[in-house]
């Protein structure tokens, strides 16, 4: 919860509290006392989505492909589809992100996948960072990070003891 939030349910608190107890004719409490509810109910509905939905932002500029879902256009329910991507932002935990749905996006997505399944390490990069929609993947790109390869491990010969 931001700090602005948490000090505005504080107020509205307060000032509900004072309007009830306070030695102020009730023609002065009245427009509070309504108000209060309906300022409330605007705070509970305007808050930060803090509950794991993806963000509305646009994903980051560079960021590691943890896992997508592909949900395709349906015309029978006119929803546009959605791709919804789990990033690794180099945050500690991966976030989610939500960006429209394109052919060229899914097919990208979906060889993305695959490499992920392959056990590669795959960057997204967005090139655009403005208002999202439009363009061939939205501005997303998808590049197998070529990491070292490590060197393999000896193992210790038993003596037979």
């Amino acid at each position: 919860m931001s700090a602005w939030l948490a000090a505005a349910y504080a107020c509205l608190a307060l000032g509900l509290a004072w309007s009830l107890t306070g030695g102020v004719r009730w023609v002065r409490r009245v427009p509070f006392i309504v108000a209060a509810p309906v300022l409330g109910l605007a705070l509970w509905l305007d808050r930060p989505n803090a509950a794991g939905w993806p963000s509305s932002d646009g994903p980051p500029a560079h960021a590691a492909l943890v896992s997508a879902v592909v949900r395709e256009p349906d015309p029978a329910t006119a929803d546009r589809g959605r791709i919804y991507l789990w990033l690794d932002v180099g945050s500690g935990e991966p976030r989610a992100y939500s960006v429209p749905y394109s052919r060229p996006a899914h097919e990208q997505v979906q060889r993305a996948l695959a490499k992920l399944a392959r056990r590669q390490r795959v960057e997204v990069v967005s090139s655009t960072r403005g208002p999202r929609g439009g363009g061939k993947g939205h501005g997303l790109q998808f590049a197998v990070e070529r990491l070292p390869r490590l060197p393999v491990k000896a193992t210790a010969v038993s003596d037979g003891r």
